[in-house]
């Protein structure tokens, strides 16, 4: 088990060793910095993308047919406009239309 780890300091040690060797130039260290700050930039810009989520005002009254929920949502709402409808609107017009019809006078002539 003292092998496993003497090899691994020894691979430690050589990394460190180039590092240092490839970061004693100004012009290196310049570019691993660009590097650095490129890699940073296009981190964030997808951390960034992937943190927003379409809302829900965006999409309604245009579903997606492959997103289930919001197609049974529509789906929901669509049959309770014509529940509303079935009861209040044509519930009041039938029955104002019987009233209608039973006030009006008659003339037999």
């Amino acid at each position: 088990m003292g092998k496993k780890s003497n090899g691994s300091s020894l691979v430690v040690a050589g990394i460190a060793a180039a590092a240092y060797a490839y970061f004693k130039k100004p012009e290196n260290r310049d570019k691993a910095m660009v590097q650095f700050n490129n890699l940073k930039t296009k981190f964030n810009a997808y951390m960034d993308q992937n943190s927003t989520s379409k809302s829900t005002y965006s999409t309604a009254g245009h579903p997606d047919p492959q997103d289930v929920d919001d197609n049974k949502m529509v789906d929901e709402g669509a049959m309770t406009s014509v529940q509303y409808y079935n009861e209040e609107v044509q519930d009041k017009s039938s029955k104002k239309e019987k009233t209608d019809v039973s006030n009006k006078e008659v003339d037999y002539q």
